[in-house]
């Protein structure tokens, strides 16, 4: 398969983990915003994430879709965590 086709189903499998994720837990979808001089990535945090991780793991947009659904509360937790504001 052309790398162009598979990058493409992993954004847009990490994009959908990222919608299906804003409209099951956070009952709207989540743009991109400025809040208090900071840039919050929403949903489209999600696809980038989701696209990342199913392109370094195993190419497969199943871990694409999944990483974009749970990417950006995993890297909140991290940010929790290391005391990261």
């Amino acid at each position: 398969m052309d790398i162009n086709i598979e990058i493409l189903q992993l954004i847009i499998a990490g994009g959908l983990g990222a919608l299906v994720k804003d409209i099951l837990l956070d009952n709207a979808i989540v743009l991109p915003k400025t809040i208090d001089g900071v840039f919050v990535l929403g949903g489209l945090g999600g696809l980038v994430i989701g696209a990342a991780v199913g392109y370094l793991v195993d190419n497969n947009p199943t871990t694409a879709f999944f990483a974009g659904y749970a990417g950006s509360q995993m890297l909140l937790a991290l940010a929790e965590k290391s005391g990261v504001e």
